[in-house]
């Protein structure tokens, strides 16, 4: 499709969640600088845009902005740091989404219906699954992936132990509540991003908008495509960002010809440009 023509799109079916988790906290940790934060235009329509499709609406000041929810129009005071921030996040919660989605796809081609059957079948895959349910789950998510994608057995083999690691082993991308919840997002994004989740969970709400809209999610890649002026630190990138940032994007890392990190591209899976596409629909 045309309109797809530029984005950045990554060969591999799936992301290594893990990975992609890694990098985004050490490429947060290494480059962002404590500042004030001035969105842009663009950006301030897009999200503005996004809100009011979901009933709520905001308001920006300079460097705070104003949301009014859509339930019982409470308000929530949001520094603009935090639109920045949650974009070190947004490839992760990406691919995230798109795992969950394909969760939810596999739970009902296996005739798990409805919100306790879905429960009950994530809490079993977390704790004590049996060799008989990683056999249909494995064989129904190559099932559903087959149909949908045309790639090659160790492509479609490596992700699908991916979803198996996703459902299975919750410390390899920080999870904390079931899969099946519909905030489960927002305990590995906060932790990553090291902040206290009893204030900061709209932080999360926010990295979520970014990764459910194609348009918001393609500007926030890079600070400077969305806010104005921001700086960002000068620095060389570690081996575990070097390494993580390799498995993330399936790429060697080219090391920089200048003393200075700056945004490396982000790609997206194949996977979840068909998620954001059928959303599009």
């Amino acid at each position: 499709m045309e309109e797809f023509s530029h984005i950045n799109k990554s060969e591999q079916l799936l992301k290594n969640l893990n990975a992609v988790l890694n990098y985004s906290i050490e490429r947060y940790s290494n480059q962002f600088l404590w500042q004030d934060i001035k969105l842009n235009d663009t950006f301030k329509e897009l999200f503005e845009q996004f809100l009011l499709n979901k009933g709520m609406k905001i308001f920006y000041l300079e460097n705070t902005s104003i949301i009014t929810s859509s339930r019982n129009e409470q308000h929530i005071f949001v520094a603009n740091q935090w639109f920045a921030i949650g974009s070190y996040f947004v490839d992760f919660c990406t691919e995230l989404l798109t795992y969950r989605d394909y969760y939810n796809e596999i739970c009902e081609r296996l005739g798990k219906i409805g919100r306790k059957s879905k429960c009950d079948y994530a809490v079993t895959l977390r704790t004590a699954p049996s060799i008989s349910d990683k056999n249909k789950f494995v064989t129904t998510a190559q099932a559903i992936l087959s149909e949908r994608f045309n790639v090659s057995h160790d492509e479609l083999e490596k992700a699908v132990s991916y979803l198996w690691r996703f459902v299975s082993d919750y410390s390899w991308w920080a999870g904390s509540k079931t899969i099946d919840r519909g905030d489960f997002h927002i305990s590995p994004i906060l932790s990553g991003l090291n902040v206290v989740n009893a204030n900061a969970e709209f932080l999360a709400e926010i990295v979520y908008f970014y990764a459910s809209d194609l348009g918001l999610r393609l500007i926030v890649e890079n600070l400077e495509g969305f806010t104005i002026d921001a700086k960002t630190k000068k620095y060389m990138p570690s081996e575990i960002e070097k390494k993580s940032y390799e498995e993330a994007e399936h790429i060697t890392f080219k090391q920089p010809s200048v003393d200075c990190y700056s945004d490396l591209a982000i790609s997206i899976s194949t996977a979840s440009l068909e998620r954001f596409k059928s959303e599009m629909r």
